[in-house]
């Protein structure tokens, strides 16, 4: 299709190639870049980033000269913020008065024997 003689519109301009010929096409390009130059590509997006935080300096916009230098640190401080409004809520759901209405004492229900 480069090479040769391409079909014209009813207009005279050159026609839209065939559906499968642009699947093709990004197949062939796909197929021909690294596979660690996707991965650190969707690294950098931070769209497959470990969620611990441990791959966050390789997030682009956070990077020192990038265009959000302070956002690894906010995004840390969000991950703690999230953390801890985990823990409150999870914290605030527990009900002491249960062990007492079923019978079970807290402090008396783990026994610790030391060797």
């Amino acid at each position: 299709m480069v090479h040769g003689d391409q079909p014209l519109t009813k207009e005279g301009n050159p026609a839209a190639p065939l559906m499968e010929v642009y699947l093709q096409w990004i197949v062939d390009a796909w197929d021909q870049l690294p596979k660690d130059l996707i991965i650190k590509s969707f690294k950098n997006c931070a769209l497959t980033i470990a969620l611990d935080g441990s791959e966050d300096d390789q997030i682009y916009c956070f990077k020192p000269d990038g265009p959000i230098p302070s956002g690894r640190a906010l995004l840390q401080q969000a991950r703690a913020d999230e953390q801890s409004n985990e823990l409150r809520a999870l914290l605030e759901n527990v009900d002491l008065a249960e062990d007492e209405n079923n019978g079970y004492e807290s402090d008396v229900s783990v026994d610790f024997q030391f060797a």
